[in-house]
């Protein structure tokens, strides 16, 4: 089973979204946008409440709500059986029965419900199932019922047919919280550790009995030291007075009450060190306990599908703790042992084990939800050669993008590479970065040339995206191209009068040219002609401009110099501010709204000389 549609109305920040899910999903959007809300909901609906907070004031939307105010969870649940099986008869704890689902039809292709009453062709069998919430304010309490969804209706008034806990348990639905306090996961106090054994039948029931024998007998006696077997001695006498003791009966001490739970819960697990070293697992690094409930999970999933039951698990954030190395690995256990993965992740590392068709993006615009998958195709099916590069060479800085706050996209490769040193100059002043309170910006490797293409696909997800370009006439091409395409900036940076990205980094490097290092000295050798335009020749120069080596030995002679840091920071400082609508430092931006609305930024202080 799968499912393949999720939708949530008035849940937490969300007003009304729906998201559709493929078998394997990772959900990208920005801190806030909705994607542990959905991983949440999910839980809370498939019953997995101990995993998740109790329903409060604050999972309705708004965060007051009123006696007639509800929230809902509703989901598409298909693939219930391997093939085109249609029948709903086949699947009798779903659909027959006095309480079951209506059988429903679901279209994979263009992810509609059908509510005929027979299955329209390309179709396969579902069932909605839904959760709703409430508050009664008589009695000050939350309450929800699980039930099976035929449509609107409000199921504390007009009554509801309620899903068999056993039903749901068919779905196999696990969550992995981003919430990593489970020291004691490893333990049989925890009930996901205890499930798991059962499920094995494993509970060590012989070793167990010798454990309580030995308890209650071969232990250092505690109570029989002195001074304390003293101060007991003086109670039992004290008990024994007010005769709830008899005279034979006295006061011991045991790690545990003895019984079969007690002894189990008292156990703590450790990791061995050479058979003798002990350390106990909680006190071992995060990572180990973060990874605690995914092995768990992974163990509770793999006896699943032994039985040919199902297994969908959500996770949040599994990378926690982890290091990179290891994100690919956890990637592939996650799908290899799911029936059906839903992960949300702030990791590109993460995100790009994912195809763009797997790959659904999350946006929250004032309450409602938008999730929408990158491609509905596989990346041999897109036709544009730079879009397809995008996916395929730059997967990881696109999805980081995707997720982050400022996006430029420049002209081509050497733009990506120039300005993604000089932020890495810029972060790497302290004091300037400090002053200019820089904040991070995500630059998209674009491909030479396709800054149309590459912004047309971002602009999709993120319309804030701010495209760079050249001051020459191949940026003025650009900039016609990009104010007539479906999709419009909504602002534009260019550089000066036939400047190229290596005007720009001239001007950043200009205060260099008073004491050069010895890559700058290599580059212009006679000091009389050490100047901002002969400086921009050089950099301009094909073979200099694609000396990959020389861009960063320039850079890092840089790191020095005040001045350098200086117009580094101030320029990154200023992309920033014109992303985010605020002024700019330097006052020789130059700005211009066309009639479509897009505005062009033009740094007239960075022009060819």
């Amino acid at each position: 089973m799968r499912i393949s549609q999720i939708e949530l109305r008035n849940f937490r920040g969300i007003k009304s979204g729906k998201i559709i899910l493929p078998k394997h999903a990772v959900l990208l959007g920005a801190n806030n946008a909705g994607k542990s809300t959905i991983a949440e909901a999910l839980a809370l609906l498939f019953s997995r409440e101990r995993m998740v907070r109790p329903v409060s004031d604050w999972d309705f939307y708004g965060g007051s709500p009123k006696p007639d105010s509800r929230f809902f969870i509703i989901a598409t649940i298909t693939d219930f059986a391997d093939g085109n099986e249609n029948d709903p008869t086949k699947f009798p704890s779903w659909f027959i029965g006095e309480n079951a689902a209506h059988p429903i039809w679901w279209h994979e292709e263009n992810s509609k419900i059908s509510f005929e009453a027979d299955p329209p062709q390309g179709t396969r069998l579902a069932a909605q199932v839904a959760l709703a919430g409430r508050y009664d304010d008589d009695t000050c309490e939350f309450e929800t019922i699980r039930y099976f969804y035929y449509g609107e209706s409000d199921p504390f008034a007009d009554g509801f047919k309620p899903v068999p806990t056993r039903t749901l348990r068919e779905v196999g639905v696990f969550l992995l919280s981003s919430n990593r306090e489970w020291d004691k996961l490893l333990s049989f106090g925890s009930s996901t550790f205890l499930k798991v054994i059962r499920e094995y039948e494993a509970l060590p029931g012989k070793a167990i009995d010798q454990l309580k024998n030995q308890l209650r007998s071969d232990v250092t006696k505690i109570e029989e030291s002195a001074p304390l077997s003293e101060i007991l001695e003086a109670a039992s006498k004290e008990l024994h007075s007010f005769l709830l003791m008899d005279d034979k009966s006295k006061l011991v001490y045991r790690p545990t009450s003895l019984d079969t739970m007690s002894v189990l819960q008292s156990l703590i697990a450790h990791v061995s060190k050479d058979g003798s070293f002990l350390v106990p697992v909680a006190r071992s690094g995060a990572g180990m306990i973060s990874l605690q409930a995914f092995l768990l999970l992974l163990a509770f999933a793999e006896q699943r599908i032994k039985k040919g039951q199902n297994f969908v698990l959500i996770a949040e954030e599994p990378e926690l703790h982890l290091h990179p190395s290891l994100h690919q690995r956890l990637v592939h256990r996650i799908r290899a042992k799911s029936t059906q993965s839903i992960v949300t992740t702030q990791s590109p590392k993460v995100a790009a084990d994912y195809q763009p068709n797997e790959v659904i993006f999350v946006h929250n615009n004032n309450g409602e939800l938008v999730a929408t998958r990158l491609r509905t195709e596989p990346i041999k099916n897109i036709t544009s050669n730079s879009v397809r590069k995008l996916y395929l060479v730059h997967r990881d800085a696109l999805y980081e993008a995707l997720m982050g706050g400022v996006i430029l996209v420049p002209e081509g490769q050497s733009d990506y590479e120039w300005l993604h040193l000089w932020q890495r100059l810029a972060q790497s002043s302290p004091d300037e970065a400090e002053k200019f309170s820089l904040k991070p910006i995500t630059v998209v490797p674009t491909s030479d040339g396709a800054i149309v293409e590459t912004f047309q696909e971002i602009g999709k997800f993120r319309p804030d995206a701010v495209p760079m370009l050249d001051g020459d006439s191949a940026g003025n091409d650009y900039l016609n191209q990009l104010a007539s395409a479906a999709s419009l900036p909504r602002r534009i940076v260019s550089l000066g009068k036939n400047a190229a990205i290596e005007c720009l980094s001239a001007w950043i490097l200009e205060p260099a040219l008073a004491d050069p290092g010895d890559t700058l000295k290599l580059l212009l050798p006679d000091p009389t002609k050490r100047t901002l335009k002969n400086l921009q020749d050089e950099l301009v120069n094909s073979t200099n401009k694609k000396n990959r080596e020389l861009r960063e030995n320039l850079v890092w002679e840089c790191v020095n110099i005040s001045g350098c840091n200086q117009r580094a920071c101030e320029f990154i400082n200023d992309l920033t501010a014109i992303a985010c609508g605020k002024p700019q430092e330097n006052p020789k931006w130059k700005v211009e709204t066309k009639s479509n609305g897009v505005s062009i930024f033009t740094a007239t202080h960075i022009q060819r000389v």
